[in-house]
């Protein structure tokens, strides 16, 4: 996944739209909040995200609130040294079908 799926690429809509699964929309925003400004990675993402899917004809699945919402999501869980990995293995429970609070 780290070698195909970049900020470049994902800005350039270079991906296979049958790749970009859950997953991948949430590494890339991981990947977004690693290298910018956290409200500055919400904005480009938000943004790459919208051509990706007018270029994929796939607009109707676009939501600018489940997009945000799950960014500051990330951002709030991340922490500075950790790696992809890692920080998927902390967060299970943001790449189920339907993310559970976290709350008991």
């Amino acid at each position: 996944m780290q070698e195909y799926f970049t900020i470049s690429r994902f800005e350039a809509g270079d991906l296979d739209p049958t790749r970009f699964d859950h997953e991948a929309h949430i590494y890339v925003a991981w990947l977004y909040l690693r290298e910018y400004p956290r409200d500055v990675a919400l904005a480009s993402f938000d943004a790459a995200l919208r051509r990706l899917t007018e270029k994929i004809g796939a607009t109707s699945k676009y939501n600018a609130m489940i997009t945000w919402l799950f960014l500051l999501l990330i951002a709030e869980r991340m922490i500075a040294s950790e790696d992809w990995a890692a920080f998927r293995a902390r967060n299970t429970d943001l790449f189920d079908d339907q993310p559970r609070s976290q709350a008991a």
